[in-house]
């Protein structure tokens, strides 16, 4: 039996996830796909358009064999953080023979070459992305300016390739992953990723990406009236029309019911919890957060009297060496509580929750059980507390943005 495992989001499901599951099996001849995905909220530090289930849902009707969460721990971290968590839980499974991973061009020995300068940094590197930072660089803009540096005086590469090769989000994580493959026995498997970009707002496109199916989603939605259609006459079957081009016809359906359903969630709608946690805490300041400095814990409480929301805060803090996704996921991180030391704690008490499979799978989650080196968890109920506790919060949370009848305690694994 041969297993490929992917680390995703599917924020939300659409055409570039289902060629990307299409050309795993093509590809690899896997007999089966299992998929660590992020939760509730993501790794851009804020929450998912759609709650976890449904997205489960649209990955199990697309291709995907097993899905097993991401902890809100590791799916709200940076890159490096998000790569590690995702392998240790696939590594956890016992079950994956190699990770898939998309990227903009195939170059398999670059990416490891560049992760091993990552994962055992060099006296000269180290030494650029210190000066760098000191010099006002924000830490993503100075990592890569380092190593061009680095490669250009130690390798015969082209300063132009490496360039716009560490500039793609796709490939920065891609060589995450092969950092963090480096401590198992997983063989990294690049994908060549089709379509528009990550960062492309063009919806025109059979592969448009998740930020523009997001940017459809945002015109058919009034936020200011508590995301109620903008258009009453607008019915399931012309959003499924409008979104099965962009998406699998099941996927469309699901994101249908859920729009008409008043299930859909924005980044501004936690605002108003953030808000109440930033005054709960500003007197004792935000150090002690996952990614939050002591500066920019000033920063936040400075700043506190200035906030209408959290995009409009996201932006006014930000500054050339504070970028809007390191402020967005620190943000997050205070919303959920997530520590300094969280991500060691969950390194170091793993476990694997299934969020859905297929009933064709059986092989699979046989073998899951007789291999998995974590507990597996399919009712929260039967689970230790503590060892799930942040991410049945961060789900509690959601469940009131989406207005969900449902909790982590009621809601059942979903089977296709």
């Amino acid at each position: 039996m041969k297993v490929a495992g992917v680390i995703t989001e599917y924020n939300p499901f659409h055409n570039g996830h289902k060629y990307q599951l299409e050309q795993i099996k093509r590809q690899t001849s896997a007999d089966y796909i299992v998929v660590i995905m992020s939760g509730d909220f993501v790794q851009r530090g804020e929450p998912a358009i759609i709650d976890k289930y449904e997205r489960t849902r649209m990955a199990l009707l697309s291709g995907a064999d097993l899905v097993l969460e991401l902890p809100s721990v590791f799916a709200t971290a940076s890159a490096e953080f998000f790569a590690g968590g995702g392998v240790s839980v696939l590594k956890n499974t016992g079950v994956a023979d190699m990770l898939c991973y998309g990227v903009e061009s195939v170059d398999h020995e670059l990416t490891k070459l560049v992760a091993g300068v990552l994962k055992n940094p060099p006296a000269e590197y180290s030494a650029s992305l210190a000066r760098l930072i000191q010099g006002g660089m924000s830490f993503p803009a100075a990592r890569s300016r380092a190593l061009c540096e680095y490669f250009q005086d130690n390798y015969d590469i082209s300063l132009e390739k490496l360039d716009a090769f560490i500039a793609s989000p796709n490939n920065i994580l891609a060589i995450e992953y092969e950092k963090a493959l480096m401590d198992c026995d997983i063989t990294g498997f690049p994908i060549q990723r089709v379509g528009e970009g990550y960062h492309s707002t063009d919806s025109t496109s059979e592969f448009s990406s998740a930020t523009a199916v997001r940017g459809v989603i945002s015109t058919l939605i009034d936020i200011d009236k508590h995301n109620t259609i903008t258009n009453m006459q607008l019915d399931n079957s012309w959003i499924f029309t409008k979104f099965s081009q962009l998406m699998p016809s099941d996927c469309a359906d699901i994101l249908a019911d859920c729009i008409l359903g008043g299930h859909i969630v924005f980044p501004d709608d936690i605002s108003e919890m953030l808000y109440y946690r930033l005054l709960t805490w500003k007197d004792k300041g935000f150090a002690q957060y996952s990614d939050c400095t002591k500066e920019l814990s000033a920063k936040i409480v400075k700043n506190i009297y200035k906030y209408e929301s959290f995009t409009q805060f996201c932006n006014l803090l930000k500054s050339k060496n504070l970028t809007y996704t390191r402020i967005s996921r620190v943000l997050t991180h205070i919303l959920l509580g997530i520590e300094n030391d969280d991500f060691n704690i969950c390194m170091d008490n793993p476990y694997l929750r299934i969020l859905g499979f297929k009933k064709s799978s059986g092989d699979l989650m046989h073998l899951l059980k007789k291999r998995a080196s974590a507990p597996i968890i399919t009712k929260v109920a039967d689970a230790p507390y503590e060892l799930i506790s942040k991410d049945i919060f961060a789900a509690d949370l959601y469940g009131r943005l989406c207005h969900s009848q449902q909790n982590e305690f009621t809601h059942g694994v979903v089977i296709i």
